[in-house]
């Protein structure tokens, strides 16, 4: 095509002084220019064959609606930052509720471990792990409705030793009538301290926990009545 001979250094029979190697990408403000010098060393007495002009400018036309295409990508992307920005500093100072089954033990205190029944449960056991993941504590409240529950932990292990500071997690076994398993969703509740906009999104920070946005279920209002991790009763 003429319009690589332009590139290349000759066009009819005129020659053209260009860099000996042609740029692996082109935007469309250089097509354009090279087009227009394509058109302007042409020999006039061999113009540019139509086919070849009809190609070169539907080649323009493709690079048009690619950089279009482009710049309204770019465009989302930054009206989505704005908007993830603006939800950040909205959520300051609120209480969320987000899927999680870690739990953190303050020294001396209790902790709250909070899940959803799915469905009424005639027995119902929970298994509190440390961060090596050995089982330190079983709990068996009984039977439960179904719904939100709340489970109070003490601290202690099994042998009614005192268990030290740090994150623990647990896992709910829950069983219904004729042995049938009944799921359960783990949940925490806290207060927003903190957002962090990184590149998997907006994360909070909620207490000790780092929650990506995609884990919130539930946004209160600030004036509830909950402590920064809701790990008491």
């Amino acid at each position: 095509m003429l319009l690589n001979s332009v590139v290349g250094g000759s066009a009819g029979s005129g020659t053209l002084a260009t860099p000996s190697a042609a740029p692996r990408g082109l935007d469309r403000d250089a097509f354009m220019r090279l087009l227009i010098t394509q058109l302007r060393h042409q020999n006039p007495l061999e113009p540019v064959d139509n086919k070849d002009f009809i190609a070169q400018l539907s080649q323009f036309s493709s690079l048009e609606q690619l950089t279009q295409l482009r710049e309204s990508v770019d465009e989302q992307i930054q009206i989505q930052r704005t908007t993830q920005q603006t939800l950040a500093v909205s959520l300051l100072g609120r209480q969320v509720e987000f899927e999680s089954n870690q739990v953190s033990l303050r020294p001396g205190e209790q902790a709250t471990l909070r899940y959803e029944l799915m469905g009424p449960a005639e027995r119902v056991q929970i298994e509190i792990h440390d961060v090596t993941g050995a089982v330190v504590r079983t709990l068996t409240p009984g039977a439960q409705p179904m719904g939100d529950q709340a489970v109070i932990w003490d601290g202690l292990d099994d042998q009614g030793h005192a268990l030290p500071e740090g994150n623990y997690t647990y896992h709910v076994l829950a069983v219904g009538g004729g042995d049938r398993p009944v799921p359960v969703r783990p949940f925490l509740k806290g207060r927003v301290d903190g957002v962090r906009l990184t590149g998997g999104g907006l994360e909070l920070l909620v207490g000790e926990q780092r929650v990506p946005l995609s884990q919130v279920t539930v946004v209160g209002l600030p004036t509830e009545d909950l402590t920064a991790t809701d790990d008491g009763p």
